[in-house]
């Protein structure tokens, strides 16, 4: 498919939310400009890599569809130009969002590290890896299952099997970990406890595989976790959130793999009374803002940030010939600044026309399946609070704060400093308009 579209057809495509752009893909226009100071995120995670003699572990936050995976692609190619080996993933891949531990990620993160090695030819010791396999047999698999396991490794060593024993094995315990639930259960009783030595035997495996990629050539190893910003945000039931456990609580796992490490982190944390505790385990964090399209305070449109959006549009679709005037602006309103939110809403447009140009009214139409999704999807108790944060433009450090962040009814912005507003789209919904009113009285503040 040619860039710019021109059909509404290859418009549907060219605009799919889902599918992050890669690295050099004509498409690509650079938002950082138009998020504040946070914009060059990506750029600094690149010098902290470049300019560390030890591993560090950075954080990349931001709202879900900020363009966060698109960033990491782009951070992926060149830190490989830079001369690194880098291991990127998703890690819903290996994961059930909804229900995660930190032994999964873990778990993840050194299959991944193995495969993306074994595929680039650079096949770690074969004992390093047996002696891994049977340690987990141990802690893991009953009598009967690990004589099985023993013998097949056996067997895999004499043939010199194609895919290791050590990968498949690890594939099938991080596919229970995603969607078994009774042998998600029984790997995490035996596992959790043995988290230490887990995290020793990830760490033996991660320095034989420094230790191959510079033989090969290479600085240094580079992995980058994404998607771990999607992993559901629960309350469990004892004040902490999963959120908290994960990251605040147990964050420092990650970091005793002893490799360079990017990992995503939920908004919803940076605003979290754990953020303290976050800052303490991780030094490096950034956070990725929406494009500002309005001045805070004021909601005046700002020209710069609506001219990348407009580029980013315009990089994709022909809009002279495919948005009748004043749509794209229409379109840019009611995204929030939010790039995949902007994605979402041609494409419903798009749906709504038979023929070019997309008109301002299918355009109105997008934006009122948009809301009404939110609608749908806000408790009932977060209405009052939405109205605050419209008024007030920040968000407090509490749970209903932060689910607001994770789920996108509220988004976060900067200029110099940092604000919060409420996403376009809720801004014309009856019960969002009915507690406005009912604040009308109240001091500020």
């Amino acid at each position: 498919m040619e860039f710019p579209a021109k059909t509404l057809k290859d418009a549907l495509n060219a605009c799919d939310p889902a599918r992050p752009l890669d690295a050099g893909d004509p498409r690509y226009v650079d938002l950082a400009s138009g998020r504040g100071d946070e914009g060059s995120a990506i750029t600094r995670c690149r010098r902290r890599i470049l300019d560390s003699e030890a591993p560090r572990v950075q954080l990349l936050a931001g709202h879900r569809g900020c363009g966060k995976s698109t960033e990491l692609r782009g951070l992926q190619r060149s830190l490989e130009e830079d001369g690194y080996f880098v291991v990127r993933f998703e890690v819903d891949a290996d994961i059930d969002l909804e229900d995660t531990e930190p032994t999964d990620i873990l778990l993840a993160m050194i299959r991944n590290l193995e495969s993306r090695l074994r595929e680039a030819n650079l096949i770690l010791d074969p004992k390093l890896l047996d002696d891994f396999l049977l340690w987990f047999g141990e802690v893991v698999l009953e009598k009967t299952e690990r004589s099985a396991i023993e013998a097949e490794l056996s067997s895999e060593i004499s043939i010199g099997g194609e895919i290791p024993l050590f990968a498949k094995l690890l594939a099938r315990f991080t596919g229970q970990l995603k969607t078994g639930t009774e042998s998600k259960k029984h790997v995490r009783r035996k596992l959790d406890p043995q988290i230490s030595e887990l995290l020793e035997r990830g760490r033996l495996l991660t320095i034989a595989a420094r230790e191959k990629v510079r033989k090969a050539g290479r600085k240094d190893l580079v992995m980058i976790v994404d998607n771990l910003d999607r992993i559901a945000l629960k309350e469990r039931g004892d004040g902490r959130t999963t959120h908290d456990v994960l990251f605040a609580e147990r964050g420092e796992l990650y970091g005793r793999l002893g490799c360079h490490s990017v990992l995503t982190l939920p908004i919803s944390l940076v605003f979290s009374p754990k953020q303290a505790t976050l800052g303490a385990v991780f030094s490096d964090l950034y956070v990725l803002p929406m494009v500002k399209i309005a001045k805070k305070g004021t909601r005046r449109a700002w020209k710069p940030g609506r001219r990348l959006l407009e580029e980013l549009l315009r990089q994709r679709l022909d809009l002279d010939l495919l948005l009748e005037t004043g749509a794209t602006d229409q379109l840019i309103d009611a995204s929030g600044g939010h790039p995949r939110e902007l994605m979402r809403l041609v494409q419903d447009a798009v749906l709504f026309v038979d023929n070019p140009p997309v008109s301002r009214t299918a355009v109105r139409k997008a934006v009122r399946r948009l809301s009404n999704g939110y609608d749908r999807s806000i408790p009932e108790e977060h209405w009052p609070k939405l109205a605050r944060v419209y008024r007030d433009q920040k968000v407090k450090n509490d749970e209903a704060h932060q689910l607001m962040l994770f789920n996108l009814s509220v988004l976060e912005y900067q200029n110099e400093d940092r604000w919060c507003d409420v996403h376009p789209a809720i801004l014309e919904l009856p019960q969002f308009q009915a507690e406005q009113a009912r604040l009308s009285d109240e001091p500020d503040g």
